[in-house]
């Protein structure tokens, strides 16, 4: 075969022959271009995906200005010298107090939710909206929300003004010119100071709408000079190249003026969304942990896509000696010819990364589905997009193809007539390794998601304390006067009542398994008379009498409340509460009194029942010591049916509420779902690992394909003299298999203590978790072998099967 050898000097004309020899020598092998394409296109697309994921996660709040600056103030609860929790909300003199002794404070903006306002009254028609809280009018410098009308410096600065955000001034007016306008809630009339953009998805701190801060004194009575309660974020902005350090010193030594035993902890605004996980979060944050865990597979996935490159191609090298051989004979240098193998690399990626990108466009429906996000129109035209693609590019073009370029550019010019690198022990063993190293990144990946899987299972399998399955949970309506929201009550539950799919009903002022901030709680509870249990974080709301029997809450000791009683001063507590109160038993709290009264003819409230424990939230959380009052309205209405239709019977207790509430929207939700809701995230993680931990396998079944198509191509003439000599097709498959059933057994003691020690960290984020079995990396490693005979057996069976004469004739 005559070879053009180009001129050095002459570089397009070498360029385009370089070009044509590798089109035609990728044309030419269609199988292994096939491979190693849909390998790396896979790779590069699940790489992609995952890492516009985690670009998403990493970078919550970075479009305020002042990110960098900005702090939030928490509290870390102390009981002695025992830790006990640590709260986001704070005291409302905190801000102003930092912003007068601490010159490194610039400013302040205190935020408060202000859910009880959010039915918007308009007209004969009240429309729900959520994430509203009241401001100080520094938020809008502190953290830049931009206005569409309005002026930032006036907005919030008086009472009664409100500021909207723009979807939240179409769903309540249709339009956004709404400034001057006024809306009413709880019976108080706001006026619109204001609109702003909506705030994209990449923030802790969600809001729909403002009020003024201004407003809380006459609104819920708030004395904003009080050390009393803590109800409010705090957040600050530091003075640029301020200390953190030096700023907690300051918060710990106003602690110690303030609040006692407790401390104030000022923590970076940006790590908020991955670290933090405190009570009272205003959203359910993400966790630093899955983000690490994905970031680590999607290099793996890049890295098994390029493996399967360099495999095929340093396996395949001796086809390619004699050719290698020939140039470095007529006087090729070692340079031009690691140039004409990098073409034959940048061809096959740039062919993997085109189908790559119409793999991105095909599954991003699902992508977002997935991630839980709405669809950003904005994918394909983010400059930091296509600048990871090129850089992905050069990337993959350097991992899959500089050491197959080296060592095929290495032969010496003698080696025309003899055996090539590949056929060494070194070169074998290095495969060898690669595909152990596949084997052991798969394996990880796909161990993990049956760990996520198996503890997921645990949680559902565990017993919360209660029954959640079909009750449903109708939202009341809000209203000032106690006595026409009981009446209300009272006349709403006589009428599901007769409902004959209707068993129980019960209004409550929160219930199980909804966000943390609809409780009251405090840490100013002890047994009456002494200091016992003070100091612990008590979680309490207001129930009825049909509340236990209706969650099917079984009583440890004492009863419940009475219906139809008053149940002045009575108090019922859980087992968990009891137990921080200092009694010896349930048994032993009955009778017991608490500091904390709920009647105002007493001045403490007596224990008359103990329930056990129950999870007020998943079991990803430790138990809450629960206390709760006696009341017959609330914002809750727990209705448990038996049906077998449950659309008829929800329509059915829709035309109730809307004969007993005109006017008003008629929302409802599943307790059972409400408890799954807080597994979203866990089974969101699980999801994701589980359809990537299939990528892994299937980008390594490729390379295994494509190396034992070339193996068995190589043996030949090997198959057939042992078939001539008596073998079976059984024999000589194994025979063929053996290899890959060593390195997959070999990858399964090497990610075993990996995987271990990585999903051992992830389930310490639960409070109850399942344990790691050996089973699961068993699963695994069989599951793998399984899937890898299977790849592989389409080839050495018809190898087996083979006619030996036809073997035997092959070159």
């Amino acid at each position: 075969m005559l070879l053009y050898i180009p001129i050095p000097t002459n570089y397009p004309v070498m360029l385009l022959n370089y070009l044509k020899i590798a089109w035609r020598n990728l044309n030419k092998n269609r199988f292994y271009t096939l491979i190693n394409v849909l390998g790396l296109a896979l790779a590069t697309a699940a790489f992609l995906l995952i890492i516009h994921y985690v670009r998403f996660e990493y970078s919550y709040e970075n479009f305020y200005t002042h990110a960098d600056d900005i702090y939030r103030v928490t509290i870390d609860r102390y009981k002695g010298a025992e830790f006990v929790v640590t709260d986001c909300e704070t005291h409302y003199p905190l801000g102003p107090m930092m912003k007068k002794d601490m010159p490194e404070v610039k400013d302040y903006a205190r935020l408060q939710s202000m859910g009880e306002f959010q039915e918007i009254r308009q007209g004969n028609k009240v429309i729900r909206i959520n994430r509203l809280y009241a401001a100080d009018p520094s938020i809008f410098s502190i953290f830049n929300y931009r206005f569409i009308d309005g002026d930032p410096a006036t907005a919030l600065s008086s009472p009664f003004q409100v500021v909207l955000t723009e979807s939240s001034a179409r769903k309540l007016f249709g339009r956004t010119d709404v400034k001057g306008r006024t809306l009413q809630t709880q019976n108080k009339v706001f006026t619109i100071s204001g609109i702003i953009h909506d705030l994209p998805e990449n923030t802790h701190l969600k809001i729909n709408v403002l009020f003024s801060y201004a407003s809380l004194p006459t609104t819920i009575n708030a004395d904003l000079d009080s050390w009393q309660g803590n109800n409010t974020y705090t957040y600050v902005q530091l003075m640029p190249h301020s200390s953190l350090i030096t700023l907690n010193e300051k918060l710990k030594k106003l602690s110690r003026e303030k609040i006692k035993e407790n401390i104030f902890t000022a923590q970076p605004i940006k790590d908020i969304h991955l670290f933090s996980h405190k009570t009272f979060e205003p959203e359910t944050n993400g966790d630093i942990k899955t983000v690490r865990f994905l970031l680590v597979t999607a290099l793996l996935i890049l890295l098994i896509g390029s493996v399967n490159y360099i495999n095929l191609t340093t396996a395949r090298s001796s086809e390619r000696v004699r050719e290698t051989g020939m140039r470095k004979a007529l006087g090729s240098s070692r340079g031009m010819l690691v140039g004409q193998f990098m073409i034959e690399t940048v061809m096959i990626n740039l062919l993997a990364m085109g189908c790559a990108l119409v793999l991105i466009n095909l599954f991003l429906p699902l992508y977002y589905n997935l991630a839980d996000r709405s669809a950003d129109t904005g994918f394909f035209t983010d400059p930091l997009f296509w600048a990871m693609v090129a850089g992905l590019f050069v990337l993959n073009c350097l991992l899959s193809g500089i050491y197959p370029a080296v060592v095929l550019s290495g032969v010496q010019p003698v080696s025309v007539t003899k055996r090539t690198f590949t056929g060494t022990v070194k070169g074998v063993i290095f495969r060898k390794a690669l595909v152990t190293g596949q084997f052991t990144a798969a394996l990880v990946v796909l161990s993990a998601s049956l760990i996520v899987y198996r503890q997921l299972a645990y949680l559902r399998s565990q017993s919360i304390g209660l029954h959640t399955e079909q009750v449903l949970e109708v939202i009341g309506t809000y209203n000032e006067q106690d006595s026409i929201l009981q009446k209300e009550a009272v006349a709403f539950k006589n009428a599901l009542l007769q409902l004959p799919q209707v068993q129980q009903v019960s209004v409550s002022t929160a219930i199980p398994g909804i966000e943390l901030n609809m409780l009251s709680t405090t840490i100013g509870i002890s047994q009456y008379g002494s200091n016992t249990g003070q100091g612990y974080n008590f979680y309490m709301y207001g129930i009825d009498a049909g509340f236990v029997p209706t969650m099917s809450i079984k009583m440890a000791a004492g009863r419940n409340f009475i219906a139809g009683s008053t149940n002045g001063g009575d108090a019922v507590i859980n087992k968990e509460a009891a137990r921080l109160l200092g009694f010896s038993s349930p048994e032993a709290a009955i009778g017991g009194k608490l500091s904390m009264p709920f009647s105002r003819e007493k001045k403490y409230s007596t224990i008359v029942g103990v329930t056990e424990d129950y999870h007020q939230q998943s079991l990803k959380d430790a138990l809450r010591p629960m206390i709760h009052w006696y009341q017959e309205s609330g914002l809750f209405y727990s209705i448990k049916v038996k049906t077998a239709d449950m659309p008829a019977t929800v329509a059915q207790i829709r035309r109730v509420w809307e004969q007993q509430h005109p006017g008003y929207p008629f929302e409802y939700r599943f307790l059972d779902d409400l408890y799954n809701q807080q597994y979203k995230g866990d089974q969101q993680f699980g999801k994701i690992v589980e359809i990537f931990s299939f990528f892994t396998l299937f980008i390594t079944c490729l390379g295994i394909l494509g190396l034992t198509a070339f193996s068995i191509t190589k043996r030949t003439k090997e198959i057939g003299i042992r078939k001539v000599l008596g073998a079976s097709a059984a024999h000589i498959t194994g025979l063929l298999s053996k290899d890959f059933i060593y390195l997959i057994l070999i990858a399964t003691v090497i990610s075993t203590p990996l995987t271990w020690v990585v999903m051992n960290h992830w389930l310490d984020n639960f409070a109850y978790r399942t344990t790691i079995s050996g089973w699961i990396f068993c699963a695994s490693g069989l599951l793998t072998l399984l899937i890898a005979l299977i790849t592989i057996s389409f080839q050495t069976i018809r190898a087996a099967l083979a006619n030996p004469v036809q073997s035997l004739k092959s070159e």
